[in-house]
């Protein structure tokens, strides 16, 4: 196996807490604090590093995720190619003139009456 599985909820969110310094009744108002406290500790223009800048980062998401709601995802299908009128190709002229067509489409329509 190449290492330990993925964490459980649980253990993410226990992690989260100790990286931000919080405990497990730590309201919305308090991961905010924390998180922004630690955000300038570890920010690496301040003199952190960025693995750990990633870390509170990620921190902060985990917590923050259960007291949003989940958005709503919609199984809406895919659309189709998109047809430009500019996009594809032009069409070549028809040989015959409108009043030829409209002479032909008279004559067949005549032509099926009799």
């Amino acid at each position: 196996m190449d290492g330990p599985g993925p964490e459980r909820p649980s253990q993410r969110k226990a992690r989260a807490r100790f990286v931000l310094g919080i405990g497990v009744d730590a309201g919305p108002d308090e991961i905010r604090r924390a998180f922004r406290a630690r955000v300038f500790a570890t920010h690496p223009d301040q003199g952190g590093g960025s693995a750990a800048f990633a870390e509170v980062l990620d921190a902060f998401d985990t917590l923050r995720t259960d007291d949003r709601p989940r958005p709503i995802v919609l199984a809406l299908p895919k659309p189709g190619p998109r047809i430009d009128m500019y996009d594809s190709p032009r069409r070549p002229l028809p040989a015959r003139s409108f009043a030829e067509a409209l002479r032909a489409a008279t004559l067949r329509e005549w032509s099926s009456r009799n």
